[in-house]
C-alpha cells in the first residue's frame, strides 16, 4: 500500500483500478461468478462486490468479530458500484441478491399469513377467543422507507437488512427528508459503527436497538456522486463510510446466445441459505456467533496496520486520511466476511478463528477498494466547489485574485466588499492560500 493523495496536483495521471482479486473467493463461488459474467456480459467487479454484500447481509448481526476486549466488529458494508449510465450497474445487484430477495418474500409471505390469523380474532372478539399478539413483520432487505420507520424495524428485526437500491443516489438524496432538524446522516454514522441506538418520541414508548445491522448496496453515476457525496458529506465522513467500485473502460458488449444453468443459481443460493439459519427470525434473544482472529491472522493483521498509521500521519490531506481510517475498520470487517464465506463453502462449518488465509485475503481486497476510493476521491476533487460553503463576497473576490499576489492587489479588490481585517481573516484560511513569503500569498485552488 503507498500513500497517494490525489490532492496536491491537479495533474496526476488517473489512477488505474487493478482487476478484482477473484481469487480470494473459494474456487465454486469463483466458477459462479465468471459463467454470469460470461453469459450475461457482466463487469466481474460488479459482480464480485455484490457478492461480498449478500455474505454480508446473510451474516447479519448474528456474527460478530471479537478484536480485544471492548472492540468488536459487525459485517457492515456501505457499497457504491460507481460508472456512467447505461452500463447494466443494476443487473450485478439484482442477481446476486436475489437469495436475499427470495428468503425476504418468504417471510412476507408468512407475515401475511399471521397477520390475516391476528385480524381475524379481533373481529371475533365476542366469542371470548384468547387474542393473538398483533405479528411483527421479519424481513431481510428493506429499500424505500423513512429513517424514523427503519429504525423502528431494526428494533423488531435484530438480525438486520440489505438495503438493496438501484439508484443509490434516491436513498442519499431521501436524507432529512421527513425533517427540519436534519439528523439523517448523523443515524447512518452510527448504523455503521453498529453502535446502539435509543429512540425517544413523543407519541411512542422509547425503543433501544442493541448493535443495530445495516448493510447498503446502490448504483450510482459519478455525477451524482460528486453531488451527494462530496463537501459537507466527506467533511462528516459518511463519504468515507463507502466502498466504491469504480473499474476503468467498462463497455457495454452483445449477448451471447448461453443461458445460465439453473443449477448455477441454486448452487449459489445453498451457499447464502448456509450461513442463514431459521431461528435468526423466529428466535428473540438469539447469541450471536462471535469469532476472533487467529494468532497468525492477527500479525497479518497488525502488519497491514502500521502500514495505514504511517500513510495517515504522513498524509496532510484530512481527505485521504480519511479513507485509510475507514479502510482499516474495513479490513477486519471483510476478514470476518470471507471466513464465514470460507466456513459456509468448505467443510470446517464450525471454524470461530480467522484463519491467515482469511485476514491475508481481506488485505488484498482491502487495497483493492484502496485504489477505488482514491479514484473516487480524485473525481471529487476536479469537480468539487472548494467555495461552497463560504459567504458570496469571499467567493467574488477569491475568484477575481489572480494566482498569485501581493496584499495590496488583494486589498484593491476587496476593499469595496469587506474590512481590511476580513481580508486578512481570508488570506490566513488554509483551505484557500498558501503564504509564499511575508505579503506574497497563492491560491491553492
Amino acid at each position: 500500500m503507498t500513500n497517494v493523495s490525489p490532492f496536491p496536483e491537479n495533474d496526476r495521471v488517473p489512477l488505474v483500478i487493478p482487476p478484482f482479486p477473484l481469487d480470494i473467493f473459494p474456487e465454486r463461488l469463483q466458477e459462479i461468478i465468471l459463467t454470469y459474467c460470461e453469459i450475461l456480459n457482466l463487469n466481474i467487479d460488479y459482480c464480485a462486490v455484490s457478492t461480498i454484500f449478500s455474505f454480508s447481509v446473510a451474516m447479519g448481526g448474528h456474527y460478530r468479530l471479537t478484536v480485544k476486549r471492548g472492540w468488536k466488529e459487525l459485517p457492515t458494508l456501505f457499497i457504491a458500484l460507481v460508472g456512467k449510465p447505461g452500463i447494466n450497474k443494476s443487473a450485478p445487484i439484482s442477481i446476486f441478491t436475489k437469495p436475499l430477495e427470495d428468503m425476504d418474500r418468504t417471510l412476507f409471505k408468512q407475515f401475511l399469513e399471521q397477520f390475516k390469523a391476528f385480524q381475524k380474532t379481533r373481529e371475533h372478539k365476542e366469542t371470548k377467543e384468547a387474542d393473538l399478539p398483533e405479528p411483527i413483520r421479519k424481513q431481510l432487505v428493506i429499500k424505500d422507507t423513512t429513517q424514523e420507520a427503519l429504525l423502528y424495524a431494526l428494533y423488531h428485526n435484530p438480525h438486520g437488512f440489505g438495503g438493496i437500491y438501484d439508484e443509490l443516489g434516491a436513498f442519499l438524496k431521501s436524507f432529512n427528508k421527513y425533517r427540519s432538524s436534519g439528523g439523517d446522516e448523523e443515524v447512518m454514522l452510527s448504523l455503521f459503527s453498529g453502535k446502539n441506538l435509543s429512540i425517544n418520541r413523543r407519541s411512542t414508548a422509547p425503543i433501544f436497538i442493541e448493535h443495530p445491522f445495516l448493510s447498503i448496496i446502490g448504483s450510482i453515476q459519478p455525477k451524482v456522486l460528486v453531488n451527494l457525496l462530496g463537501n459537507i458529506k466527506i467533511d462528516n465522513g459518511l463519504t468515507h463510510r463507502f466502498l466504491f467500485t469504480f473499474p476503468d473502460n467498462i463497455k457495454r458488449m452483445g449477448l451471447t446466445n448461453e443461458d445460465v444453468a439453473e443449477f448455477i443459481e441454486s448452487d449459489y443460493a445453498a451457499m447464502i441459505k448456509a450461513i442463514i439459519r431459521d431461528d435468526f427470525f423466529i428466535k428473540e434473544g438469539l447469541s450471536p456467533r462471535i469469532l476472533h482472529i487467529s494468532y497468525e491472522g492477527f500479525e497479518i493483521y497488525k502488519a497491514f496496520r502500521q502500514v495505514i498509521d504511517e500513510t495517515i500521519n504522513n498524509e496532510k490531506s484530512d481527505a485521504i486520511s480519511g479513507i485509510y481510517a475507514k479502510l482499516d475498520t474495513y479490513c477486519l470487517r471483510l476478514s470476518l466476511i470471507l471466513q464465514v464465506m470460507y466456513n459456509a463453502c468448505g467443510k470446517n462449518r464450525a471454524a470461530n478463528e480467522i484463519s491467515p488465509l482469511a485476514m491475508s485475503n481481506a488485505v488484498k481486497l482491502t487495497r483493492y477498494f484502496e485504489q477505488n476510493a482514491l479514484k473516487v476521491f480524485q473525481l471529487m476533487e476536479k469537480y468539487r466547489d472548494p467555495l461552497a460553503d463560504y459567504p458570496q463576497e469571499h467567493k467574488m473576490i477569491y475568484y477575481q485574485l489572480p494566482a498569485e499576489f501581493e496584499t495590496g492587489t488583494a486589498w484593491e479588490i476587496a476593499r469595496k466588499a469587506i474590512s481590511r481585517r476580513t481580508l486578512f481573516n481570508l488570506l490566513n484560511d488554509q483551505q484557500l492560500f498558501i503564504k509564499v513569503r511575508h505579503g506574497y500569498y497563492k491560491k491553492i485552488w
